[in-house]
């Protein structure tokens, strides 16, 4: 059932995402050609380091609260008085640092995922009425341009994380609260489900919201075997694949059985106006059942001959309507029309009067449905790792249907800055998704009785074909067999990066083993090496050992994991590790430094000579784009590349 239940709390505040921007450039990752002014803020054209090179990676919820709850019953409140959690905050931890926000890959940034938050119910005097760790999620579902009349960039995107809450400790005064009895008492697995909608994220430095967004919530029980991070229901998908002529992006619906309710999520489908949550008025908004399956978006339609009527139209153009309600749009259907809805699809419709509109959005063709639960994968060589696939038609298992999925072909230019840059990096780009034989699993399979199937893929040593840059990134497209190009949205893929082959040292050194794996996390995150340890430097590694031996050894989940991207391979972790801990016969830590190699000696780009001989820049200002926008445009640039050859 996922958030999208009676049971429900609805939240809104603010996060932040203060993440660090040297690494969005893949060119910055390689050692011998990396330059000090690659953790300065950009300046006019020139990219340096981006729009937020001092970042720390830190994820984080602010002035979070709770807005409404929602009962079993589908009656629900916001008022404080007649429920206590209404207004309680939706906070972090109060005993560890706040979670990181982590790209999977420099050449793959459009499947950031959070991890190590805590989330926390307080009335902000007690610790907790409940306390509870947000299992790692990716988003999904980003828009970039939801927002308009902004300047393109980050700011105008828009994102969806689902997840569910873990290892739930309940405190022992609920406040007589009946959502949260509820809420205990409808949980099972020991889960809860989540999803947090994410948009006006600022990028500009010059702001009092620099790193910080806003956040729309939902709460709600998790129910066993459902995927946990979309909802598997009625998928509405724009005709071209990205958006509506009115700028509306993909949502969900569900359908719910027992209570016959229609439960729509438009947290992040509906254009912006603004960062805060106030919704575009593009007319009446009106939720449909359409009574034939082949009409399309943007078609013509009168109600009770072309589409019946879920209730009353939609009251998003209220005031706050969107942080109060998180989006969630809820609709109890009479039994006939309920019937009705279990084969047609589901639209919504844009009316021009009372009677007649034009549909702005409609369900998927057939219904079809088909999305990857668990579609990002750190890997290493060897391993094999499952993705498990769901498919519905119109809600409902799709059983003994076939799935196909491929590898995508080569993909060049991912991961580079913008192509103005008059300064950039000297580094070349390499090309991901190659080479394809590295990552293999049946390219056919079919769902089971429960519309369910397991995609198995074994791995090998990629070979470091990126040379500067460890493993390689693979993009795994799928879809049902049949189902229409445009379907699916645009980054419905699963994601590996498949580390290269590395064979843990016998005797690790500093010189040959350690700085050079360190030199590129002191180069990508200046706010460890200037304020805290210089991971280059061997003394004030020695200096800061057991600290590093601490966070080094740490569970990924645990925000004070190092490094902070999650990319390094396991055999190099077990390599510092190795080092690190290594005693001499007097019990003191060895440390071994090693013997300098006239080879590791790299020429430094960035010589004074250098410099002084550099032609002048001409430095312009020009708007930033940000670092996910920036992204996107290569992306479609190489995709589009690829379409032309084929």
């Amino acid at each position: 059932m996922s958030y999208l239940d009676n049971l429900r709390l609805t939240f809104a505040g603010d996060f932040q995402a203060d993440v660090s921007t040297v690494n969005n450039d893949v060119r910055h990752f390689d050692n011998a050609t990396f330059e000090e002014r690659f953790q300065n803020f950009q300046q006019g054209n020139v990219a340096n380091g981006w729009w937020n090179p001092i970042g720390s990676g830190a994820y984080r919820l602010i002035n979070c609260k709770v807005q409404s709850v929602h009962y079993q019953d589908g009656s629900g409140t916001t008022d404080a008085t007649v429920d206590p959690a209404v207004g309680l905050f939706i906070d972090g931890s109060n005993d560890r640092v706040g979670g990181k926000l982590v790209d999977l890959d420099p050449q793959w940034q459009l499947a950031s995922q959070i991890w190590g938050l805590k989330i926390r119910l307080t009335d902000g005097k007690i610790p907790h009425l409940l306390t509870a760790n947000f299992q790692p999620a990716a988003f999904r579902d980003i828009l970039f341009g939801r927002q308009e009349g902004a300047s393109p960039g980050d700011q105008t995107a828009s994102a969806s994380f689902q997840s569910v809450l873990t290892d739930l400790e309940w405190g022992d005064n609920l406040h007589n609260s009946r959502f949260l009895k509820e809420l205990k008492a409808a949980i099972s697995d020991g889960l809860l489900s989540i999803r947090l909608a994410t948009f006006g994220y600022s990028t500009n430095s010059t702001s009092n919201r620099f790193t910080i967004g806003t956040v729309i919530g939902a709460i709600a029980p998790y129910r066993p075997n459902e995927p946990r991070s979309f909802v598997l229901g009625r998928r509405m998908v724009p005709l071209n694949g990205e958006r509506t002529a009115d700028n509306i992006n993909f949502f969900d619906c569900r359908v719910d059985e027992d209570t016959k309710t229609v439960f729509a999520d438009f947290a992040n489908a509906l254009p912006l106006i603004d960062g805060y949550g106030s919704l575009k008025n593009i007319n009446d908004l009106q939720l449909a059942v359409l009574t034939d399956e082949n009409t399309k978006e943007s078609g013509q339609v009168s109600k009770n001959s072309d589409f019946i009527a879920l209730g009353t139209t939609i009251p998003y153009r209220e005031q706050d309507w969107l942080r109060q309600t998180s989006g969630i749009w809820a609709v109890k259907l009479q039994p006939e029309v309920f019937e009705s809805i279990q084969n047609k699809p589901l639209a919504l419709i844009k009316m021009s009067n009372r009677t007649n509109g034009v549909v702005a959005i409609r369900e998927s063709v057939n219904g079809l449905l088909i999305r990857a639960d668990n579609f990002v994968h750190r890997v290493e060589p060897g391993e094999t790792v499952q993705t498990n696939l769901f498919a519905v038609g119109y809600g409902k298992p799709l059983t003994d249907t076939k799935i196909t999925a491929a590898v995508l072909p080569p993909l060049p230019g991912q991961g580079g800055g913008r192509p103005t840059d008059p300064k950039p990096p000297k580094a070349t780009i390499p090309v991901i998704n190659t080479p394809a034989s590295a990552v293999s699993f049946p390219t056919s399979l079919s769902t089971d009785a429960d519309g369910k199937a397991e995609l198995t893929i074994v791995t090998t040593n990629p070979n470091n074909p990126r040379k500067y840059l460890d493993g390689q990134v693979y993009m795994i497209q799928y879809q049902l067999e049949g189902q229409i190009e445009g379907q699916q949205q645009q980054f419905d893929f699963i994601y590996l990066l498949l580390h290269d082959e590395y064979v843990v040292p016998e005797q690790p050194t500093w010189i040959e083993h350690i700085q050079p794996i360190l030199q590129q996390y002191s180069n990508l995150y200046p706010i460890m090496s200037k304020r805290l340890v210089n991971l280059g430097d061997y003394e004030s590694v020695k200096e800061h050992r057991a600290i590093l031996e601490l966070a080094f050894s740490l569970d990924p989940s645990n925000p004070n994991f190092m490094p902070v991207t999650r990319d390094l391979s396991h055999p190099k972790q077990e390599t510092i590790l190795k080092w690190l801990r290594q005693k001499t016969p007097d019990g003191s830590y060895a440390l071994v430094y090693g013997e300098q190699k006239l080879s590791w000696q790299q020429p430094k780009v960035d010589s004074k000579e250098a410099l002084v001989s550099a032609p002048p820049v001409e430095i312009e200002e020009i708007e930033d784009l940000g670092a996910k926008a920036q992204f996107y445009q290569s992306f479609k640039a190489a995709r589009k590349i690829n379409s032309d050859r084929t």
